[in-house]
């Protein structure tokens, strides 16, 4: 899990009863999402510039998903303790 955590930096900041870290990295990973979202409509239409910044869109969703699910992990794994 440890090594997880560094591919994720931003979610290893999640301490334990710290909502707002939670909610700070999680906003982060949806504007991330969303400004690729926002460039791939408005370059989408180059040819070669939309087919590479679709792979881009997907690829960085789904490190987003990835890391906001381990932010949430984190964040209810140091509550138990």
């Amino acid at each position: 899990m440890r090594t997880l955590y560094g591919l994720f930096p931003l979610s290893d900041q999640v301490r334990q009863g710290d909502m707002r870290s939670l909610l700070i990295s999680l906003i982060i990973y949806v504007l991330a999402a969303a400004i690729t979202a926002m460039l791939r409509v408005v370059l989408g239409w180059i040819p070669l510039v939309g087919a590479l910044l679709g792979v881009i869109s997907v690829l960085l969703n789904l490190y987003c998903v990835a890391g906001g699910v381990l932010a949430v992990l984190r964040f209810w794994q140091e509550r138990q303790k």
